[in-house]
């Protein structure tokens, strides 16, 4: 059995304090694709898990969600996506597998189809004009607080229906499943973590509730309302919209932040892409892409093998935990030509950002749109962007993220 080296511990959630360990994952490709980590002092549940390092050995776990379920396996109660066991796996969308997935999945695509998507551009590209036009009169801001964590709050508010005057306290009571201040062990529960889950959930049950008796046009009301005969219930259960509503928030309302926030320490690095973008004058197609391969906000995610199994020489035994980090498989030098370099241009760019498979980002191209209209607008209205102070990046081995960014943005 192959191990992760002795001086290597992933659930150290130090390790990861200062942005994704990239150079450690090099290292960590170069052994094998697929390693054993026992467990340490920091691995929830005490348990050790395979981690899996390569492009193709994590699309060989995505791609066969038969033999590495999302759920749990073995004799494991429950598992789940984080490398800690969840009660809520087999209830949560990105926590099920099929045929329950694939109904919740029909009945919530209901609410997030390509045109309501679509229709929301000029509102967010017109609300992005204003974070911009105010982040440079400030002269110097925290580019996540005034910028990239402000509109994708914004943009989930409007697409839910969620009062925006509630923003900043919902991403309050979730920001503790992304960045775990203080010392604390990867979702490790405290007084303040359950009462703001408590929180969340109280709050997620109310407007349920108000959709259901009152409808409007927004997704969450869609989702409510949605049916697909022939299936038992035809409907979400109030569980699974409380859960749904959860998910969405969260996944919403960070992901896309670190992604934009990501793109700017990108750009001061790599500043002759910042002049290719200014002279294009938006952000390509390809653009997108790179900036989602490059900022990877989610760094990893588990799955629970269902029977014993081979992979890629190592026998994986029922109910042993796996862990696939697309971040690693991101930076894989047998799939990306210099994959160190951020390359605005790049193509093809086959990134596990939003996942593969069954279990593909949902709200996959909203990230695309909210990303595309804050660099073009910043493209349009920016002619320099300076970095006042250092990133101080959140402090998660689950989700990359930038917690401040002092920039100073000058007027083109």
């Amino acid at each position: 059995m192959a191990q992760i080296p002795e001086d290597v511990d992933l659930t150290d959630l130090d390790v990861f304090a200062n942005g994704f360990p990239h150079s450690t994952f090099t290292r960590l490709r170069a052994v094998a694709p697929v390693l054993w980590h026992e467990p340490t002092a920091h691995t929830p549940d005490g348990e050790g898990f395979w981690s899996v390092h390569s492009h193709a050995a994590c699309m060989t776990v995505v791609h066969d969600p038969g033999a590495f379920s999302s759920e749990t396996g073995g004799a494991r109660p429950y598992g789940g996506t984080t490398l800690n066991d969840l009660p809520m796996a087999g209830l949560m969308l990105n926590m099920t597998d099929d045929p329950r997935h694939q109904r919740v999945r029909q009945l919530v695509s209901k609410g997030l189809t390509p045109r309501m998507i679509a229709r929301l551009e000029d509102d967010l590209r017109a609300r992005t004009t204003r974070l911009v036009d105010a982040a440079i009169e400030r002269g110097r801001c925290d580019f996540v607080t005034h910028v990239a964590g402000e509109l994708p709050m914004q943009a989930i508010c409007i697409l839910m229906g969620i009062p925006e005057a509630d923003r900043h306290q919902l991403f309050e009571w979730i920001e503790h499943s992304f960045d775990f201040k203080g010392g604390r062990d990867a979702f490790e529960t405290t007084a303040e973590v359950s009462r703001a889950a408590a929180a969340m959930f109280e709050y997620g049950t109310a407007l349920v509730a108000e959709k259901r008796a009152h409808p409007a046009d927004d997704m969450l009301s869609v989702v409510c309302h949605a049916q697909l005969p022939g299936e038992d219930p035809p409907a979400l259960t109030d569980q699974e919209l409380q859960f749904f509503f959860s998910l969405l928030w969260a996944a919403g309302a960070d992901t896309t932040r670190n992604a934009i926030a990501g793109a700017v320490v990108a750009l001061d690095q790599f500043p002759d892409q910042w002049s290719a973008l200014r002279a294009e004058g938006s952000l390509s197609a390809s653009g997108v892409e790179e900036v989602v391969r490059w900022t990877h906000p989610a760094a990893y995610n588990r799955r629970t093998a269902t029977r014993d199994l081979d992979l890629y020489g190592e026998t994986v035994h029922a109910g042993a935990k796996v862990v696939f980090w697309e971040a690693s498989a991101n930076r894989d030098e047998g799939v990306f030509d210099d994959p160190f370099r951020f390359d605005l241009h790049r193509d093809p760019n086959p990134h596990l950002g939003f996942g593969h498979g069954v279990h593909h980002c949902l709200g996959a191209n909203l990230a695309r749109l909210e990303i595309r209209v804050v660099l073009d607008e910043l493209c349009a209205r920016v002619g320099e962007i300076e970095l006042t102070g250092s990133v101080e990046w959140t402090r998660s081995n689950k989700h990359t993220g930038v917690r401040h960014l002092p920039v100073r943005l000058v007027r083109a």
